[in-house]
């Protein structure tokens, strides 16, 4: 353990039990060189802790104390990273620290944003928005956010019984200045693939949908797209958002040539033609893909007013300024 730090025996008999002896040093080395004032304080705190009854009589006082100063490391470590100009992994502080983390909460406990915090809003104020719109549109259905880890996994499934029909919607809350891409196209292929019916919904106006027509085909999105793509990753990039179009155009590439060999067919439908086939019991088979003025002008013309200025505010707020009183950007919506 490391010299000049008189460690709580409670602390000491923990770690040996549990063998977490690197962990600790890790953690005192994070905490530098008031190391000694957090480890009183801990203890301290800990003790407050068992006897307000705030944590369980069966929990060691030793084991409060490793978290209490874990905790600390960890937001150390992302104002040290910071200084830095670098972004703190999960994974880092899971081996710096062994603390298990949301990286968002944690970067505001260090008086920070986490860039996943604004994904997370934009997705999240884009989710209620279109969640309140196909309820209001659509009548006698169920939606559901489909669990990540289990093959493909839209954003929504919008499910009506008697007749009985799914859709799958993939949500895109970009920036509108940021290219809706072939990308996207192929995944929203993808979905359609797999559920018959897919709703492509983005806050952008920049899409390459106006290129094809009719019937697409993976084939020609993956040779155009990549092509497309590499031009745009190419660019310098000297703003935080140019970095991010940046990134997603190289997450695009490596989408498409993943999927090169799918020889995926799929038809356009305008979302117009799809709402009236859901309305009428049979949805059409095929992808549609919505705008974000388009969306706007729909949520409008169903009275979903602060939904609209909501997806308006994603389409033209810069990642940074995004806020919301009401919509969490904590973590994605389930």
């Amino acid at each position: 353990m490391a010299k000049r730090v008189k460690y709580p025996v409670s602390l000491k008999r923990y770690v040996d039990k549990h063998g977490l002896r690197d962990k600790l040093i890790s953690i005192t080395s994070l905490l530098g060189s008031d190391a000694q004032d957090i480890l009183t304080w801990a203890e301290n705190e800990a003790k407050r802790l068992k006897a307000e009854g705030e944590v369980g009589s069966s929990v060691p006082i030793g084991r409060v104390i490793y978290d209490l100063i874990g905790e600390e490391a960890a937001i150390r470590l992302v104002q040290q990273n910071e200084a830095r100009g670098r972004i703190t992994t999960k994974s880092e502080v899971r081996f710096r620290t062994g603390r298990k983390v949301e990286m968002p909460v944690l970067y505001r406990e260090a008086g920070l944003r986490h860039p996943q915090e604004a994904r997370n809003l934009r997705h999240n104020m884009f989710h209620e928005a279109f969640v309140a719109y196909v309820y209001r549109i659509i009548p006698d259905i169920e939606t559901t956010v489909p669990k990540t880890g289990s093959g493909l996994t839209p954003d929504l499934m919008v499910t009506h019984h008697d007749p009985d029909w799914t859709i799958s919607v993939e949500y895109k809350g970009y920036r509108s200045i940021t290219l809706l891409s072939e990308s996207e196209l192929l995944k929203g292929m993808r979905y359609q693939a797999a559920y018959g019916t897919a709703w492509l919904v983005t806050s952008t106006n920049k899409t390459v949908r106006t290129l094809y027509k009719g019937t697409l085909q993976s084939e020609d999105l993956v040779k155009n797209g990549v092509e497309r793509l590499r031009a745009i990753a190419k660019r310098k990039a000297y703003t935080a958002e140019q970095r991010e179009n940046r990134g997603i155009a190289r997450k695009g590439i490596a989408h498409l040539e993943k999927h090169a060999g799918d020889r995926l067919r799929c038809r356009i439908i305008s979302h117009e033609d799809l709402i009236e086939s859901c309305r009428a019991g049979k949805p059409l088979k095929g992808l549609a893909i919505t705008t974000g003025l388009e969306f706007v002008q729909l949520l409008r013309d169903e009275g979903l007013k602060r939904e609209a200025d909501n997806v308006l505010r994603v389409m033209k707020s810069p990642t940074d300024s995004l806020y919301s009183d009401t919509v969490t950007s904590v973590r994605l919506i389930e």
